[in-house]
């Protein structure tokens, strides 16, 4: 029984080899049809074996942090959830929307195309198709999820087992994004705070004039 299991997994892995193959080769069609270069499957492969078509959530902080201007942060999600909540700099285009021409208009082929959705799923997927298309395409990690974990979730609330080390960076970073980072003196974004409202005029009391108090009949 076990020599079956043993086989059928390994019989399951090559489907998956060939199966990947037949996608590779019919992408790779795909794309020059396009214009764009053909396409390199091994290295293609061996990105996602690497795990370097991905970007981190704490690498893209850095990167909006630092203003760089070398990517464009694509959000594939629905209109709705993009309008809910989205990574600051991010720009929607769902994925039923991306691939039509009026979509792909908006991608910028000499800068990096970085994906998220909800998770993993749709945006890597997005990302292998427009990597087949000639785009320097990339996909966040664990899409906003991971986002929402790795960087807004304080590092104690995140495991019961969560270590302090490097906690410092990761609440500067949740500071900047939740908007609650004081700017450090002298810095470019400092800016003098407002002086306080002038106390509204205080207005004399009226004075009330004495009345004398009616007695009743058995009170002295």
């Amino acid at each position: 029984m076990e020599f079956k299991l043993t086989l059928a997994g390994k019989s399951l892995a090559a489907a998956i080899v060939i199966l990947l193959a037949t996608v590779l080769a019919v992408a790779a069609t795909i794309a020059r049809g396009t214009g764009s270069q053909p396409l390199n499957a091994p290295t293609l492969v061996q990105g996602i074996v690497q795990e370097t078509d991905r970007v981190t959530p704490r690498e893209l902080a850095r990167w909006i942090v630092e203003k760089r201007t070398d990517f464009q942060l694509i959000d594939v999600r629905e209109p709705w959830k993009f309008d809910d909540y989205h990574i600051p700099t991010a720009i929607n285009i769902p994925l039923a929307r991306l691939f039509d021409p009026a979509g792909l208009k908006h991608l910028d082929r000499g800068k990096k195309i970085v994906l998220y959705g909800l998770g993993q799923g749709h945006a890597a997927q997005a990302q292998l198709l427009l990597s087949m298309k000639g785009y320097n395409a990339f996909s966040v990690r664990e899409g906003i999820n991971g986002w929402w974990y790795d960087l807004m979730t304080p590092t104690s609330l995140q495991t019961t087992g969560a270590s302090p080390t490097g906690y410092q960076q990761a609440k500067q970073l949740r500071d900047f994004f939740m908007g609650s980072a004081a700017p450090t003196k002298g810095s470019a974004e400092s800016v003098p705070s407002a002086a306080p409202p002038p106390p509204p005029p205080s207005t004399p009391e009226k004075k009330v004039p004495a009345t004398r108090l009616k007695l009743g009949r058995g009170c002295t």
